[in-house]
């Protein structure tokens, strides 16, 4: 099947992968690039990796992010690949190129992201505040 392309500006974009190009939109879309971003390591069952932190202009972190939780379950090796696949998974999604009109939204808005690898129940996904569960991302 063909995609019909647009020319904009001297900008050509396929309808289907316009939205990729142009940007993230939403809080939403943010919390969707962090479950794709995410291994989860085995054996890791109960553990819990909190952050908080600021977006930077261009997209990534202003500044390393502040660990507010960590609770790490399994032997030592499972303890130290799950605080490390948190971190990956930010190194992963990091920079987000966000459209201008999101920046505006965002502000200086701070971020509350926890990889948790518990059993699914009701968590605040409400904007800035992210929890993303271990049996939406990928397993190791």
């Amino acid at each position: 099947m063909r995609v019909p392309m647009i020319a904009a500006a001297g900008i050509v974009l396929s309808m289907g992968s316009a939205r990729a190009v142009e940007g993230i939109h939403s809080w939403a879309e943010i919390r969707a690039a962090f479950v794709k971003c995410w291994t989860v390591p085995r054996g890791t069952e109960g553990s819990v990796v909190a952050f908080q932190f600021l977006f930077a202009p261009d997209g990534g972190l202003r500044g390393p992010p502040r660990v507010l939780a960590r609770v790490l379950k399994g032997d030592e090796p499972a303890k130290r690949a799950y605080e490390a696949a948190a971190y990956a998974a930010l190194d992963r999604c990091l920079p987000f190129k966000i459209t201008p009109a999101f920046k505006m939204v965002m502000g200086e808005t701070l971020v509350l992201l926890r990889f948790v690898n518990t059993p699914r129940e009701p968590a605040l996904n409400l904007g800035s505040s992210m929890t993303i569960f271990a049996a939406e991302a990928k397993p190791e």
